[in-house]
């Protein structure tokens, strides 16, 4: 029988991580992430590779931290399908493939909560939007195979 993991982060779970982000980088002015809705490949890819590294590693550690505030880290989940519904705060058209989890699942990887994101692993992908201006948010829902 399969096992299904809901993860959601909203805007509540981004505030507690930039709290945490502050405590831990005293002098840093700016909050990593800004929404809980992961950048658009239209955002990142036209960024300098240097800027792309660094937007990366701000989302894998948060990522990190949130899977294990969850307690999901160590893991280790061998064969699983992820999909991914993102909850837009406006109802101006956006299309799900511009929103890949690249670096969720990084950070899940990081985390150890998949062993990794590769075809061996991952045997599906989903992604959605939908739109929902009181709560924008993404939710992941990972069913984990036998």
């Amino acid at each position: 029988m399969s096992k299904t993991l809901f993860l959601v982060f909203d805007q509540e779970v981004v505030d507690r991580y930039t709290e945490h982000y502050f405590k831990l980088h005293t002098r840093a002015r700016k909050a990593p992430i800004d929404r809980p809705i992961h950048p658009s490949i239209n955002q990142w890819m036209i960024l300098p590779r240097m800027q792309m590294n660094q937007l990366k590693q701000k989302w894998k550690a948060f990522i990190v931290w949130w899977v294990k505030d969850l307690g999901y880290q160590d893991m280790k989940l061998d064969k699983f399908e992820i999909d991914v519904k993102i909850y837009m705060p406006t109802k101006r058209r956006s299309d799900p493939d511009n929103f890949s989890p690249k670096f969720i699942n990084d950070g899940f990887t990081e985390a150890g909560l998949i062993i990794d994101d590769d075809g061996e692993h991952l045997k599906k992908l989903s992604l959605s939007t939908a739109y929902d201006k009181a709560r924008p948010r993404t939710e992941v829902t990972i069913k984990i195979l036998d």
